[in-house]
């Protein structure tokens, strides 16, 4: 599998993992295509979608691991991205409060929605079925939306539930897509879409980060100590959630591979896990350091391009060949050997001139011994009359002493 990472430094970042006799990550790519810090990033069979603060949405090919669009529909920054099950349509939302589905390959716009009166759209979460989307606003409402209808099936007004405060996040589908989390300043809920309310709410000493779901009704919770909870659907409210220590600071984002967890910290730390969900277990595999902030991150499987698929980019493919056409007549030189041409007259000059500057310095040679310092300012005068008369065009010479006037000539004498 290979880890996408979006970061504040504007960079996309590419991780292969290996899980050989040594675990470990290893760099495949860096892309800096963005204006702006990196706000999500979407992965969806060979499609990477990237969303910044420049107000632009790009797509990759990872099949040829190249840049295949760039979507301008946003007229604010792109805080969400998320694919359709059936890999048809790309949901957009953004700050201009609009949510945007665009058709794959054709790229076009297919749905353009003021979902939240205006106000920015933060999260949009996909259900697994591709018939339902929810999506969260800043205006604190969840809108449920009916995909095949293109249009809102319900809204829930939020700000009655004093739980969640007044920035809630952390909303993800869970696997089958019977719950879905929402999470706020000190809370982490769990929600049934049979009765369209909280089922499992536990309050949190601190703040909920980024939630990943494990299982049918397991979820991991990041939080901002570094720890990361487990919350179960069907566990009481007042059961007792395990903890486990991943990162010294913040666990920013995370996401699940078959049983591979990846975490990254705010710090730039990225570790992955084995995961035992019988045990409640996380087993840590290895450590690496990013270098940069991150800011979103999802999976790419590699195992749909085949076992001989590399992760090199060719560059043979991007550098293309420069035809070069030679005229008729003119040999072309030969390689390694520099040519270079003068015309005649530039050729005669320069010719003069390494001329006058030898006799210069074999008079300056021989006139140095046994001069005077009056001579040798005499000397220094005239060269610099030389060289001004080389460089400047020669001009009449005036007459010296009293002006002579003509005598004017009478033709009658």
């Amino acid at each position: 599998m290979e880890v996408i990472v979006g970061t504040y430094e504007e960079f996309l970042l590419g991780y292969k993992f290996t899980t050989n006799e040594n675990n470990s990550f290893v760099q495949s790519f860096a892309d800096k295509s963005h204006a702006g810090p990196l706000k999500c990033v979407a992965v969806h069979g060979h499609f990477v979608a990237t969303g910044a603060t420049d107000d632009r949405i790009f797509l990759y090919d990872m099949r040829t691991r190249k840049q295949t669009n760039i979507i301008l529909s946003h007229e604010g920054t792109i805080n969400a991205l998320a694919f359709t099950p059936d890999n048809s349509h790309l949901l957009s939302g953004g700050d201009d409060g609009r949510m945007i589905a665009t058709r794959l390959n054709t790229w076009t716009t297919e749905g353009n929605w003021k979902a939240h009166k205006g106000a920015a759209v933060n999260q949009i979460s996909c259900h697994p079925s591709g018939k339902l989307a929810l999506s969260l606003g800043g205006d604190r409402v969840l809108c449920t939306w009916n995909l095949v209808k293109g249009r809102v099936a319900y809204r829930t007004n939020l700000k009655s539930h004093s739980t969640i405060g007044i920035q809630p996040d952390c909303l993800a589908w869970s696997p089958t897509g019977d719950y879905f989390t929402l999470c706020g300043f000190r809370a982490a809920e769990i929600w049934s879409i049979k009765t369209a309310d909280v089922l499992v709410s536990h309050k949190t000493q601190e703040k909920p980060i980024c939630v990943c779901w494990v299982a049918e009704e397991i979820c991991l919770v990041g939080m901002e100590n570094g720890k990361i909870l487990w919350l179960d659907a069907t566990g009481d409210e007042e059961q007792v959630v395990k903890q486990t220590e991943a990162h010294e600071t913040r666990v920013k984002v995370m996401a699940l591979h078959k049983d591979i967890l990846i975490t990254l910290s705010s710090s730039g730390e990225m570790k992955a896990w084995r995961l035992d969900i019988d045990k409640r277990k996380l087993s840590h595999l290895c450590t690496t350091n990013i270098g940069c902030r991150p800011t979103c991150l999802s999976i790419l499987d590699l195992t749909q391009f085949g076992d001989n698929y590399g992760l090199q980019n060719d560059d043979k493919d991007d550098i293309k060949p420069t035809n070069v056409t030679i005229k008729k007549g003119v040999k072309p030189p030969e390689r390694g050997i520099v040519t270079i041409e003068y015309d005649d007259e530039e050729e005669e000059g320069e010719k003069e001139e390494d001329e006058n500057e030898e006799s210069e310095s074999e008079d300056n040679d021989s006139e140095t011994k046994e001069t005077s310092p009056s001579q040798k300012q005499q000397k220094s005068n005239k060269r610099k009359a030389k060289h001004v008369v080389k460089a400047q065009p020669q001009k009449k010479k005036k007459q010296k002493g009293p002006l002579l006037h003509k005598k004017p000539n009478n033709k009658n004498n």
